[in-house]
């Protein structure tokens, strides 16, 4: 239980400092052109959105013995969402909450995005 709970925290941690690192680093790009902001936040909802359907969907899946949606599938629409929701869709579905291997699969993810976002940072301001 220590351990999950923890492994959330990493995970949670990691979306708000690489969402503030890629944050930063969109602002000149919104300066020069507000069009931006529009086509990100766009892009963000639709892939949260499109990320909430998928988890629930799986959660159905599950609840049936259907064929369910791949981890790999439910990781990468969360790295297309840049995690944003992915944790509070979780506990909105009720689904992954307690299985470790898939939360250490989101953590990796997050981590990846942390240290890109942390190399385009540095190449940017730097």
């Amino acid at each position: 239980m220590v351990v999950k709970s923890f492994i959330m925290f990493l995970a949670k941690c990691g979306v708000i400092v690489s969402l503030c690192t890629l944050g930063v680093l969109i602002l000149p790009l919104i300066a020069q052109d507000s069009s931006v902001l529009g086509a990100v936040l766009g892009g963000l909802i639709v892939s949260n959105l499109l990320m909430l359907i998928v988890f629930y969907k799986d959660k159905a899946y599950a609840k049936q013995n259907k064929e369910r949606v791949s981890e790999r599938t439910l990781v990468l629409l969360s790295a297309l969402a840049l995690h944003c929701s992915t944790h509070l869709v979780m506990h909105f579905t009720h689904h992954k909450t307690n299985k470790v291997s898939f939360q250490l699969k989101l953590l990796l993810a997050i981590s990846i995005q942390v240290l890109v976002s942390t190399i385009w940072f540095v190449q940017v301001y730097i």
